[in-house]
């Protein structure tokens, strides 16, 4: 068997040698290299074939025997595929990409191979359905953003594609005032309670070890009442002891106060203490309201989870401790950071008028 085989082959050593260059795959290589060293009589033996080329002689033999019965084309024909095909077709991976793109999502792997079976009669297994949802359409399990059950539906587009008009009706009402102010700013607005109490946060520990940590549970709190600035990045920061129209009404005072030459749009929820007829808004201050049970429309909520991350697993002595180091991290804020937090697409659009 691993004696010299007669056999004519009939292209040009020039041919093969340009057949060679042409070859995409170290296979087609290997086996035009065969024909060259057999037409240049570089060989001894097929054994001595099999060391050069790197295969077998039964291969080398069964590559000669292709060409004997059909030539190169034969030789060179790439054989079909063999092997399992995939279990997930085209057609398939885009209507679960169809349906991850609804925010409402699945809760489990588990959860898309049951809709597989019930609405596109496909019994998929489960690590392939991980595979391609997880790497190959980069889909995961998240924390979903909540919203109220009492939110209206479509009002969040709704209030983002009719926001230019909004302060375009605002800034031409109040011309009158442009002589006297150097600057329109706008501002988001809300408050947020920080308590005598622990901020649970994740903690990473090895596999099947549940991490722990130490607890505060007491019920002492204060408010902080917050402006932030999407363009520009300033934010404006007071404490307060209750969350009532008196307070807003000081607060807005003050901050009236520290920008008195500029017209100041904020954005803000519908609580009861904004919306009260009691409250005397500065002349400098313009309410813009935003829908109701809508607070993912204010970026200041961003804000908020950025200092309750901070705060969080952090224990304190008293609420006081708990002032003075919230007031410090506030203070460290830079405007470049508000920035990055506060300054969502809608806004900006909206401000480039």
């Amino acid at each position: 068997m691993s004696g010299v085989t007669k056999i004519e082959i009939a292209e040009s050593v020039e041919e093969l040698k340009l057949l060679m260059k042409q070859q995409k795959t170290a296979l087609g290589f290997a086996k035009v290299q065969t024909l060259y060293l057999l037409k240049i009589n570089a060989i001894e033996n097929i054994n001595h074939l099999a060391i050069i080329i790197g295969r077998g002689e039964s291969t080398i033999h069964r590559w000669l025997q292709l060409y004997r019965q059909g030539g190169l084309k034969l030789l060179l024909e790439v054989p079909p595929k063999t092997g399992r095909p995939k279990k997930l077709d085209v057609e398939t991976v885009a209507l679960i990409q169809k349906e991850l793109k609804d925010p409402e999502g699945f809760n489990s792997y588990q959860e898309i191979k049951t809709w597989l079976i019930c609405c596109c009669d496909r019994d998929i297994d489960y690590t392939t359905i991980y595979r391609v949802v997880r790497y190959e359409l980069l889909g995961k399990l998240k924390v979903p953003r909540p919203f109220h059950e009492k939110q209206e539906p479509g009002v969040i587009e709704v209030f983002k594609n009719y926001l230019p008009t909004l302060i375009k009706g605002i800034i031409h009402e109040f011309r009158s005032r442009l002589n006297q102010i150097k600057r329109i700013c706008y501002w988001c607005q809300d408050e947020s309670r920080l308590g005598f109490r622990t901020f649970s946060g994740k903690k990473i520990t090895l596999k099947g070890v549940k991490p722990k940590q130490l607890l505060q549970w007491h019920y002492n709190y204060y408010y902080i009442y917050g402006l932030v600035e999407p363009i520009g990045g300033r934010s404006f920061f007071y404490e307060f002891s209750h969350l009532n129209s008196e307070c807003f009404e000081k607060y807005l005072n003050e901050f009236s106060k520290s920008y008195p030459n500029q017209l100041h749009i904020i954005q803000l929820d519908n609580a009861s203490f904004h919306t009260t007829t009691k409250i005397k808004i500065p002349d400098n201050i313009i309410l813009l309201f935003q829908p109701a049970y809508s607070p993912e429309l204010n970026p200041i909520e961003r804000v908020w989870e950025y200092i309750k991350y901070y705060l969080q697993s952090k224990l304190f002595t008293d609420l006081e401790e708990l002032r003075n180091q919230t007031a410090n991290f506030l203070n460290s804020l830079s405007n470049k950071l508000i920035q990055s937090l506060t300054s969502y697409q809608y806004i900006i659009d909206a401000l480039s008028i």
